[in-house]
């Protein structure tokens, strides 16, 4: 694929995350999903262009989403855990399989940590719901997004060779305008 192609495949893949991105201001209870959705973008861009494409989309949607977009919590997930992941899934999976689990496992528990850590202190999200949960609650909370974090990984590996067998054909034709001149 040409590099032009690739630069204007990369300025729409940035320009729909960053669309996505605007849905949490308008469905808050999808803060976690969107930024998911926009990830599967990022990824889309690893698997056709290869990780420095994919670096290049996340970073232009990283940054025009904390500038533009109202749920910092979706864009602090976005950063921290969505939009970098896809571009780390590929070496996460280098090693054997369950090597590969716990490390997933291990990214997602230290990042989303963090995330909070550095939203709650330094953005000022509120963490009421935290403290009404009880003792326990962090702990299922985190186990379920554990869940739903290796789902999502999973989900991702389906999509990439989904694409592969059935979609990556009819998208060069697609870009490349059928015949070259």
């Amino acid at each position: 694929m040409r590099i032009t192609v690739k630069t204007a495949l990369g300025g729409m893949c940035a320009a729909l995350s960053v669309a996505v991105m605007f849905l949490s201001a308008f469905a808050p209870v999808l803060t976690y999903a969107i930024p998911a959705i926009a990830g599967v973008l990022v990824f889309f861009m690893c698997v056709e262009c290869g990780r420095s494409w994919g670096l290049g989309v996340y970073a232009a949607t990283a940054l025009i989403s904390a500038i533009l977009v109202p749920d910092k919590e979706a864009v602090g997930m976005y950063i921290a855990l969505f939009g970098c992941y896809p571009i780390l899934k590929f070496y996460f999976e280098k090693p054997k399989k369950v090597i590969a689990v716990i490390l997933k496992s291990l990214f997602y528990i230290v990042v989303t940590l963090a995330a909070y850590y550095v939203m709650i202190k330094l953005f000022g999200i509120s963490a009421e719901f935290i403290d009404q949960g009880g003792k326990y609650f962090i702990l299922l909370l985190m186990a379920l997004g554990l869940v739903v974090f290796l789902i999502y990984d999973k989900t991702l590996s389906m999509y990439e060779f989904a694409y592969y067998r059935k979609w990556q054909k009819k998208l060069r034709k697609l870009f490349s305008g059928g015949k070259r001149r």
